[in-house]
């Protein structure tokens, strides 16, 4: 089930007026027995539909263009959420919105407290400006959770327990939604181990810092830069790690201009998308675009030099 951008509009309370978001929430009919459930991000809204399927209602209000760890929503948006029967959390410092809004305890999950002690903690802070959400710092905590199949069963737990607890006569289909994404999540983990084996301890470089789960997990050679796809990279950054590793390919979060591709293929590099998936992807959906990421990384290590 696809997280739809519908939510149901009552402002109450004390709202902070500074987000951004542009989708004004719309009133809905909702069965009663239907779960209203309101998400941070993109992966948390899809693993919510498989589980609950035709029992829950899974909002994302989000904007389809950015990153939505650095959106910020209305105050409409805001009660959107204060309204829902669950409000499901990344954690790791994901959404800081979060922090500045209220939002009621008891309808909050964080779907990575089970794994906290495991967050990886970012050594330096770096500000920088991309896409419709402007200047924003990646600093504090790795928040990309979802990105390592193993935590986002976790999270996915973490989503199948909440809604057990809120609707226990669903109980039967909540248990057999959880099970069927469990089994394609390990079946993800499997191929992305496999594909991680035979790429060895090729380095790698990723063009963004959003990658430190997939790296640790599975064992990859691997070190970010902070390149946009839709801008033109810095060829001397590039030369520079060139001359402390011999790096032949590039893992972008998306699709890099046509120059960038043919400017550090003269290097010797060369360009493949592993996309993050934190928002709604154009087509498809978590488990597709997860494969098209394998699949990426099944082309390294076909292409991995020999001993």
């Amino acid at each position: 089930m696809r997280p739809v951008a519908l939510s149901l509009v009552v402002v109450i309370g004390a709202l902070f007026g500074c987000g951004t978001g542009d989708q004004t929430p719309e009133a809905v009919d909702q069965d009663p027995g239907t779960l209203s459930v309101y998400v941070v991000n993109y992966p948390l809204g899809y693993f919510a539909g498989r589980i609950g399927g035709d029992g829950v209602e899974v909002h994302f209000p989000a904007p389809a263009e950015g990153d939505p760890a650095f959106w910020s929503p209305d105050a409409d948006t805001i009660a959107a959420y204060q309204n829902a029967d669950l409000i499901l959390l990344n954690g790791a410092d994901y959404a800081k919105w979060v922090e500045r809004a209220t939002l009621p305890s008891s309808k909050i999950v964080d779907t990575s407290s089970s794994f906290a002690f495991q967050h990886i903690p970012l050594d330096d802070t770096v500000t920088h400006s991309h896409g419709p959400e402007g200047e924003h710092a990646h600093g504090g905590w790795a928040f990309t959770t979802w990105i390592d199949p193993t935590q986002a069963v976790e999270q996915s737990r973490a989503v199948h327990e909440a809604m057990v607890a809120a609707r226990p006569d669903q109980a039967g289909a909540f248990d057999a939604g959880f099970a069927d994404l469990v089994a394609d999540l390990s079946a993800l983990d499997q191929r992305l181990a496999a594909a991680a084996d035979a790429i060895g301890d090729q380095p790698l470089i990723f063009s963004h810092p959003v990658y430190q789960y997939l790296i640790r997990h599975y064992g990859l050679n691997g070190i970010s830069v902070h390149w946009e796809p839709d801008q033109a990279p810095d060829l001397l950054e590039l030369e520079h790690l060139l001359e402390e590793r011999e790096a032949r390919w590039m893992i972008w979060e998306g699709a890099p201009l046509a120059q960038t591709v043919t400017d550090i293929e003269a290097y010797g590099v060369k360009s493949l998308v592993f996309d993050p998936c934190g928002n709604t992807p154009d087509t498809g959906d978590y488990m597709t675009v997860m494969a098209a990421n394998a699949e990426a990384l099944e082309t390294i290590a076909a292409e991995r030099p020999a001993d």
